[in-house]
């Protein structure tokens, strides 16, 4: 199966971007910085989901050192985007995730030629009734089988799937970030999407797969780990005492050694004066 490309190769800016306000607020705050951060925060956004980026600490962490920028300067030109409504922030709090009406209307633009477009119902800004949304290659996760919806309490959680196999909950995902970090969660969300696509297995839950492996993967390696020296204490270290026979072989050669010493070497203590 050939992977559906989910992200855009390009993406277009409007050439009357500065006069929009929101983004002039960001550069008047922030200088041309502010402005550069948003750009690649675009990119970024086109680039990878098409229509949102996941937005964690972790995540913020490996993006300013892509694009060479302090941690603290891109953590407040972020927060000023979500106050300036550059970014939704319903979203941001719920979700942990950067996308916006406009974002999401330039993604639909962008790929109605595409035989299919996937979008996560929770994520969608965009009027149900908009044409964009009705196109017949739009199809919202969480309608149809593949959503698998879940019960917890009293609300239907639905499973995102993530690459061409794995489905996790918004929630589960997220605890998955928490644990591992992103970059960990995408390795174990890629080795079980090709182990289910390699051998065709199923499993009832795949958050629960993924926590399995690890345990397994640490016991593993803990088994294989060789005792470091420092913890081997001479209080746990227990000598075997020789049989009757070693011992009787042992002093016998011990006589012999005694016996073999010149006799002029054998002084008393108070004979070396």
């Amino acid at each position: 199966m050939v992977n559906q490309k989910v992200g855009l190769q390009f993406f277009y800016i409007d050439t009357n971007i500065e006069l929009d306000d929101k983004i002039a607020l960001i550069e008047a705050k922030h200088g041309h910085l502010g402005f550069y951060v948003v750009i690649k925060l675009f990119v970024k956004i086109y680039g990878d989901k098409g229509y949102y980026c996941n937005w964690t600490e972790e995540t913020s962490l490996i993006f300013s050192r892509r694009i060479n920028v302090a941690p603290e300067q891109l953590d407040k030109i972020v927060e000023d985007a979500l106050k300036f409504k550059l970014f939704n922030a319903n979203l941001f709090k719920k979700y942990k995730i950067l996308t916006s009406k406009r974002i999401q209307e330039h993604y639909l633009e962008a790929t109605k030629r595409r035989k299919l477009v996937e979008l996560f119902k929770p994520y969608i800004l965009i009027n149900d009734n908009n044409e964009s949304i009705l196109r017949d290659n739009v199809y919202t996760l969480g309608e149809n089988v593949d959503s698998l919806k879940q019960m917890k309490g009293n609300e239907r959680e639905m499973k995102v799937k993530y690459m061409n196999a794995v489905l996790l909950t918004v929630t589960e995902y997220n605890k998955l970030i928490e644990q591992f970090g992103e970059v960990k969660t995408q390795d174990m969300i890629e080795n079980l999407n090709y182990y289910i696509g390699s051998k065709g297995k199923k499993y009832k839950s795949h958050y629960m797969t993924i926590l399995s492996w690890d345990k397994k993967d640490r016991s593993e390696k803990k088994i294989k780990e060789p005792t470091p020296i420092s913890d081997y204490k001479p209080d746990n270290i227990k000598a075997e005492a020789p049989s009757p026979e070693t011992k009787k072989k042992l002093d016998k050669l011990m006589g012999r050694a005694v016996k073999d010493v010149p006799k002029d070497n054998l002084k008393e203590p108070n004979d070396e004066n």
